[in-house]
């Protein structure tokens, strides 16, 4: 029996690599926010308590008058880790494995009113709650890139108790990896 924390349903099926399993789910409970197309896109391919974590965070941000949105970001192939670093937007060397490549980062957008660029002003307070709730924000943190310093602003993670270096090593990552892609083939 497995227990879905976005949909908080038991069944036998694991939505998270069976879509049709999924599509019950949803049938049966609607997402507690009204979420677009490409926000549901996203929390399908994601690992499901970070799903939660996230329809969590983007509800508590909508409730404190935040416009909060998932980005398109999801699961990373190791091809768009690579791509990254070699922009200069990632730590990640090519050939390591990020969170993004097993569904527990997520990139959140609050656009300001004119729509036109990110409202950086929103985000401590999302970054705040977002760790008071076990998950990870980058936007304060300098990250050293390839072409300097960055801040990743949009970007959260959840993988508590858990260090990436560790993590790498660990079955749980294979095994993760494996699920998250096929989730992004399954919801591309």
């Amino acid at each position: 029996m497995a227990h879905d924390l976005l949909f908080n349903t038991d069944n036998d099926d694991d939505w998270s690599i069976n879509p049709a399993a999924r599509t019950a789910a949803a049938k049966t409970k609607a997402l507690p926010l009204d979420f677009t197309a490409t926000e549901r896109k996203v929390l399908k391919q994601l690992e499901p308590s970070t799903a939660a974590f996230a329809v969590n965070l983007v509800g508590w941000a909508r409730d404190q008058g935040i416009p909060a949105r998932l980005s398109h970001t999801a699961i990373y192939s190791p091809k768009d880790t690579a791509e990254a670093y070699d922009r200069g937007l990632s730590q990640i060397k090519p050939g390591k494995l990020d969170w993004h490549n097993v569904g527990r980062a997520i990139h959140v957008v609050v656009y300001r009113p004119d729509g036109t660029t990110i409202d950086a002003s929103a985000y401590p307070p999302i970054g705040a709650y977002a760790r008071s709730q076990g998950g990870e924000w980058l936007g304060d943190k300098p990250i050293r890139g390839k072409y300097g310093v960055i801040y990743d602003t949009v970007h959260f993670e959840y993988h508590p108790g858990m260090d990436l270096g560790s993590y790498r090593k660990s079955e749980l990552a294979r095994r993760e990896f494996a699920q998250a892609q096929k989730r992004a083939r399954s919801y591309a």
